[in-house]
């Protein structure tokens, strides 16, 4: 049995969907905060904060592994990819310490977005193979990093001079990037909250009104391709831990883009239509059965939008 859980650590504490669950979550948890910047609200907001390298600096875990001990963590929810695998090792060292991730072996598929892409393909479960060499590109086409965060160096390429101007501009072989066919249709993200145990605790898709690198405006929406989709995943790759899936419907066809082995920002809806990803794993943490699991509320809207936050440049900053 695990112990209580009172101290929660949340990374990437800058963004706007960290600060709503620590201001959600504070009656129920001690809520602690580190972020890669102090140059955001983050350090303002009350809690406890630490600024900390980012999570592919060497000396990363070193330092997330000191603040779990200063601070007597019991639970970590990361918010960047490059967190992940090092929050993995020390939570393999640490029995105590839960984190709301996926496995290592999940989280390296995923993180590998080429072979995320072959794999799904091999199981029949997304077909979007990527292009083997230029010759072989039909257009339009989509390129992007084969690692790599969100939306950064993602491009809709029409043309083969496009495309030698993407691989221009980011200093890239075509080797070096993932450049698959482009699929028109309705997109989504998908929240697909799994315990570690394998038992669903629900599948919450977002069709997607407005992007702008991340999620603006989204609605709730159930669609069975997708329900059917996000249990074949958990059947097939066992994630032992909740992910979010980025696809498109087309022509009632499935295709998934990219998989994030991890909460996303998105998971604010998921939390108004459905419930907290964060509270549900805690809670089914273990459990062989899900018992009354929340049901999903459709035609839930969010529109994200920025807010401001003024200081005088002498107050103290909360470390």
């Amino acid at each position: 049995m695990r112990k209580k859980i009172k101290n929660l650590l949340i990374t990437c504490a800058g963004g706007s969907s960290p600060i709503y669950f620590a201001n959600k979550m504070k009656q129920k948890f001690n809520i602690f905060l580190v972020d890669g910047s102090n140059q955001t609200v983050a350090p303002y907001l009350g809690f406890p904060f630490k600024k900390v390298p980012f999570g592919n600096d060497p000396s990363y875990s070193n330092e997330i592994e000191s603040i779990i001990k200063k601070w007597n963590i019991d639970c970590i929810v990361p918010g960047s990819d490059a967190e992940l695998l090092s929050i993995k090792r020390i939570c393999l060292q640490n029995n105590s310490l839960l984190a709301i991730i996926p496995s290592a072996n999940f989280i390296v598929l995923c993180l590998n977005k080429k072979k995320l892409m072959e794999t799904l393909a091999k199981f029949g479960i997304s077909h979007l193979m990527p292009f083997k060499d230029k010759k072989q590109v039909r257009y339009p086409a989509f390129a992007k990093p084969i690692f790599g965060r969100g939306s950064r160096q993602a491009h809709k390429i029409d043309n083969q001079r496009q495309l030698e101007g993407y691989l221009k501009l980011y200093n890239k072989k075509f080797n070096e990037v993932l450049v698959q066919p482009y699929i028109e249709g309705e997109e989504y993200t998908v929240s697909v909250i799994v315990n570690n145990l394998n038992k669903i605790i629900g599948i919450v898709p977002k069709k997607i009104i407005l992007k702008k690198g991340i999620t603006k405006a989204a609605v709730t929406e159930y669609n069975p391709l997708i329900d059917n989709i996000g249990k074949k995943i958990v059947d097939k790759f066992k994630p032992n831990g909740p992910f979010n899936i980025q696809l498109k419907v087309h022509n009632n066809r499935v295709y998934i883009f990219e998989i994030n082995p991890r909460l996303s920002t998105t998971a604010v809806l998921t939390d108004k239509a459905f419930g907290n990803e964060i509270e549900l794993y805690i809670k089914y943490y273990n459990q062989n059965r899900i018992i009354t699991p929340p049901s999903l509320k459709e035609n839930i809207f969010l529109f994200r939008f920025d807010e401001n936050y003024f200081r005088m440049s002498n107050e103290k900053i909360i470390l």
